[in-house]
């Protein structure tokens, strides 16, 4: 039984090529630009090219369970050859934004979600929110300065560790009764961006300046519609659950356990 899983240049798509490996499970780690990405040893890495019907169809060859991230690129291309490879299962790797009012974040994801949907292949799909992860945007300037430059500061988000999100995913592909299931998910708690660098500091060992960017200042830098979402969101505490618990049966990590496991990411 082999596991493909793409996107491994993504940090939620490493970590279920780690885990799997860390299970002594077959795992094929599929990239677009295999160039640029990397696999642990003993994992072997492959292109995917969602033009290229061949491409996707030597990535799947032998492949029984996938982990898929969700570009709406060559969608119909895997589709048609996860069937003529037999694939028993695909989980999506999702988001929440489907859930409300269409924004062009669900907008973007539910394009993959619905043909796949369609397909009638087995499919879970997760639909995490804010990850854990998105802090990683802030290494270069706290490595740098000890600083952070945030917009919306005190929005308040319900961060993933990447780690939960895996191992969601790979207890979804192991269980069939999982396929046709959706999962919404959340981290364990509601925090604001001072919060999340608030903690980064305590792991850290050292006090970190936050320093407030305007919308027109933060448009250089970040996706004008994330900004518009925080815009509306204001600074109410963000809903919390459904966790990573709801699949896994282990208690979501919270963003301190994060800031540790990424502590030298900030040195």
């Amino acid at each position: 039984m082999t596991y493909l899983v793409t996107g491994v240049r993504g940090i939620v798509g490493r970590a279920v090529v780690d885990q799997l490996r860390a299970a002594g499970k077959p795992v094929r780690a599929a990239s677009a630009q295999p160039d640029l990405a990397t696999a642990p040893a003993g994992v072997e890495l492959v292109g995917l090219d969602p033009a290229d019907p061949r491409s996707v169809a030597a990535a799947l060859d032998g492949v029984d369970k996938v982990f898929y991230y969700a570009a709406r690129e060559g969608v119909d291309t895997f589709i048609d050859a996860a069937k003529s490879a037999g694939v028993a299962h695909i989980v999506l790797l999702s988001s929440i934004a489907t859930e409300g009012d269409h924004n062009p974040i669900g907008a973007m994801h539910l394009a993959v979600e619905d043909p796949l949907r369609e397909s009638g292949l087995p499919l879970t799909i997760l639909r995490p929110g804010a990850f854990a992860a998105n802090a990683r945007a802030w290494f270069s300037s706290i490595k740098a300065e000890r600083v952070v430059r945030q917009p919306f500061p005190d929005v308040q988000l319900t961060p993933i560790h990447e780690a939960d999100l895996a191992a969601a995913a790979i207890t979804a592909l192991d269980d069939p009764a999982r396929a046709g299931k959706i999962y919404p998910l959340t981290g364990p708690e509601s925090l604001s961006h001072r919060q999340q660098v608030d903690a980064i500091a305590v792991a850290l060992g050292e006090p970190i300046e936050l320093i407030e960017l305007s919308y027109e200042e933060a448009v250089e830098s970040y996706y004008r519609p994330v900004l518009d979402l925080w815009a509306e969101a204001g600074t109410a505490p963000s809903p919390v659950g459904p966790t990573a618990e709801s699949v896994t049966g282990t208690p979501a990590r919270t963003f301190a356990q994060w800031a540790i496991d990424h502590v030298d990411d900030y040195r």
